[in-house]
């Protein structure tokens, strides 16, 4: 039963095991939907909406080490119990597609490692074209005798991608119930999915104090020394905590931002003109600028995700002009 530790903070009840094998079921209710089991968790988890929630913030504050000298020990703001619940199933139908879409890319490079094998000298260019024709793109004397020895790596690829996409869809539909569906649906270049993928991976965006907890936790961080988070070995590691899958979503949507034109886009190719003078290649700039607006994009979602959980949010017109002004 929920009740109070000694030191006060207040405890929260586990919820029951769940026992269906779904791939899209979900962890946590989400607001009384009669498709969405509500009540029930994975089976075997015992992990709490609040527990989530305190464990993210403490890892935003960790990692930023931007919090307010002398205060003590921040406390965390949960948010409704509603809104955990949705994120907590966010977080775990993303992770759950994190994994499935590594299992396909496996799989690939196993079907792939095959058809070198049947090339000769393993020459990759050769194994790339045995491995279209296999898969019905060109054709190639081995391509018959490569589907026959990649059919049951390519067949459970096949279920894996049918399910992953499953879970996609529901993600959609998970983040529609986020505070910032409206605004970031109104967002040129960024979509449902994408929001879906930062809360994935970063959980409640209230509990970071600032945005630039946030860039910490997504892998845009400038260090203390003045450079660029990034990968690095030995104690270092610790100071960065970088992860290539959390920056990865955000380099995807940078891209596809750059592409989609729009606000951020006019602002993305304002930047590419500044840093272009300040670097030796295009292609840094191009890096740069792109970067940039990935941050300036996590900055707005920041204060968009507080203005909704304060009753607040800009429609498509105010967000576009703020865009344009900050």
């Amino acid at each position: 039963m929920p009740g109070t530790s000694r030191r006060g903070r207040a405890t929260v009840e586990h919820l029951p095991p769940h026992h269906d094998a779904s791939p899209t079921a979900p962890l946590y209710p989400i607001g009384g939907n009669a498709d969405d089991e509500a009540g029930q968790c994975l089976r075997g988890t015992h992990t709490t909406t609040a527990s989530l929630v305190a464990h993210d913030t403490e890892i935003a504050d960790r990692e930023a080490g931007e919090g307010e000298a002398g205060h003590g020990r921040r406390v965390i703001q949960l948010p409704p119990a509603d809104l955990a619940d949705l994120i907590a199933e966010v977080r775990e139908q993303w992770r759950r597609r994190q994994a499935w879409h590594r299992a396909e890319k496996s799989l690939t490079l196993q079907a792939k490692a095959l058809c070198r094998r049947l090339a000769e000298g393993g020459d990759k260019k050769e194994a790339d074209k045995i491995y279209g024709a296999a898969i019905g793109k060109g054709s190639h004397p081995m391509g018959e005798v490569a589907l026959a020895a990649m059919f049951p790596l390519t067949e459970a690829r096949d279920g894996v991608e049918r399910h992953r996409r499953a879970v996609e869809k529901r993600l959609v539909a998970l983040a529609k119930g986020l505070p910032v569906a409206p605004w970031v649906e109104a967002t040129r270049g960024v979509g449902l999915l994408s929001l879906a993928a930062i809360v994935g991976e970063a959980g409640d965006l209230g509990s970071y104090g600032n945005p630039a907890k946030l860039w910490k936790r997504m892998g845009l961080a400038v260090m203390p020394d003045g450079g660029r988070q990034r990968r690095v070995g030995g104690v270092e590691a610790l100071d960065h905590g970088y992860s290539p899958a959390r920056r990865s979503v955000m380099w995807n949507l940078g891209a596809c931002i750059v592409k989609a034109g729009g606000p951020l886009k006019v602002i993305y190719d304002a930047r590419k003109v500044y840093e272009a003078e300040r670097v030796e290649t295009k292609a840094h700039a191009h890096n740069r600028a792109q970067r940039y607006v990935e941050k300036r994009f996590l900055r707005d979602l920041w204060s968009q995700w507080r203005k909704g959980e304060g009753g607040h949010l800009m429609d498509g017109t105010q967000m576009a002009g703020a865009a344009l002004t900050h």
